[in-house]
């Protein structure tokens, strides 16, 4: 049984005149029904020559009534309320009641409605990933760079590799799961064939190239029988391929540690690796020897004046031997 407000408000009738178009809409606010009426009625062709005043009168009348309502509800005095109404609302307020507000249901909506999500959820996704431990972000990362490796997209993936590294902020422990997953008994071939993704991570970077040393050393663990005997030619490609720096080496040569193998074969693969290091020390002195005689050839040069050229040149002068330096013999001259 309905109340009488909701009888009352079904039977107050809803038109829309439009004199222009010699048109009548008429609309119910209970049922929903919505129609023409037909304007070859007596009564319709009254209405249209006789238009009311105005049509929108009746929503103004309803639109001040909602204002003074809300305004009430408020606590606003009858002032402030009537400030407001002297307000025009935008075009797009004043629209018709009935207009369907219902969520676009096309294919193309949907479409952009769960781009959206996705991309929410990928925040959602990564903000999760640097709150998880790090050997939880490590297996995250380590399970990327496979499905790359499975997929074979991974020879044009060390930037996306690295970004991932990044975003999880595991770079440093980078080589050490690139070690793990791209190299093998034939290392020194891929050493080359990877060698950007490896820079990516160990250019500049002395922590990350640790960490490829310590991968390295899981690999000959791995590969014993075919690497331990070529470890310091293995050593010396990665050198050369700008992987590793100098003094990087020389500071793990010092020091055994058994934190990726056992120390055993720790012990041995430094063994292995001491005549590329006694290489490294002795190429360091040689350098260290060039700096010097080089200073001490620029000991050996003076400013000399001109005063025929009138400007400062520069004279190589060789050092006064001692009364008792000998000359030294040209045997082929006796």
């Amino acid at each position: 049984m309905t109340s009488p407000e909701v009888e009352a408000y079904a039977a107050e009738p809803h038109e829309h005149i439009n004199p222009k178009k010699q048109t009548i809409g008429n609309s119910c606010k209970a049922c929903g029904y919505r129609g023409m009426l037909d304007t070859r009625h007596k009564l319709c062709t009254f209405i249209l020559k006789n238009p009311p005043e105005n049509d929108s009168g009746s929503a103004k009348k309803e639109k001040e009534k909602k204002n003074r309502k809300k305004d009430k509800e408020n606590g606003s005095s009858g002032g402030e309320a009537g400030n407001h109404n002297d307000i025009d609302a935008p075009d797009a307020v004043d629209g018709d009641d009935d207009e369907d507000w219902a969520e676009e249901t096309t294919e193309e909506a949907q479409r952009r409605r769960m781009e959206e999500i996705s991309e929410h959820a990928k925040g959602l996704t990564l903000t999760d990933d640097l709150e998880k431990s790090l050997e939880e972000r490590v297996n995250i990362f380590y399970n990327f760079v496979k499905e790359k490796k499975d997929s074979g997209a991974i020879d044009s993936a060390d930037k996306e590799i690295l970004a991932e590294a990044e975003r999880l902020d595991v770079k440093a422990m980078g080589p050490l799961i690139l070690s793990e997953l791209l190299f093998d008994e034939n290392i020194r071939e891929q050493i080359k064939k990877y060698k950007r993704h490896f820079l990516r991570f160990c250019h500049n970077n002395k922590k990350a190239q640790k960490y490829l040393l310590g991968g390295f050393e899981c690999l000959v663990k791995l590969h014993q029988m075919q690497l331990l005997p070529r470890v310091p030619i293995i050593l010396k490609d990665l050198y050369d391929a700008d992987l590793l720096e100098e003094d990087v080496i020389l500071a793990w040569a010092e020091k055994v540690s058994k934190k990726y193998v056992s120390k055993e074969l720790a012990k041995e693969i430094h063994a292995k690796a001491e005549p590329f290091v006694k290489w490294l020390k002795e190429a360091e002195e040689e350098s260290e020897g060039s700096e010097e005689e080089e200073d001490d050839d620029d000991d050996n040069v003076e400013v000399v004046y001109s005063s025929s050229a009138r400007e400062l040149k520069m004279e190589t002068t060789k050092p006064e031997k001692s009364d008792h330096e000998e000359e030294d013999i040209d045997i082929d001259a006796i």
